[in-house]
């Protein structure tokens, strides 16, 4: 009956963000996927900003919202803007 809670993933940012993570490739439409997966990264950024540099870029965030997914994220059209794609 009730949903079985496991320790946060990241416990800087909570279950918020495994949720958000986990839910990603429920969302049909790719735009508002990915569109939903850079708030997740921004959570992220929120949580850890030392991981943000002066631009508000985060390379380590993206790898962090990449090492926490439990599927390849690329999949379903998420990509890191900091690694070259595979062709």
């Amino acid at each position: 009956m009730f949903v079985e809670q496991k320790k946060p993933k990241d416990f800087d940012c909570g279950y918020n963000l495994d949720r958000m993570i986990a839910s990603l490739p429920r969302i049909e439409d790719e735009e508002e996927r990915v569109e939903y997966a850079e708030r997740a990264v921004g959570l992220i950024k929120q949580s850890h900003p030392n991981w943000v540099d002066e631009e508000g870029n985060s390379e380590e965030a993206w790898k962090h919202f990449f090492n926490l997914a439990e599927y390849d994220p690329t999949e379903y059209g998420i990509y890191n803007p900091y690694e070259e794609e595979e062709e």
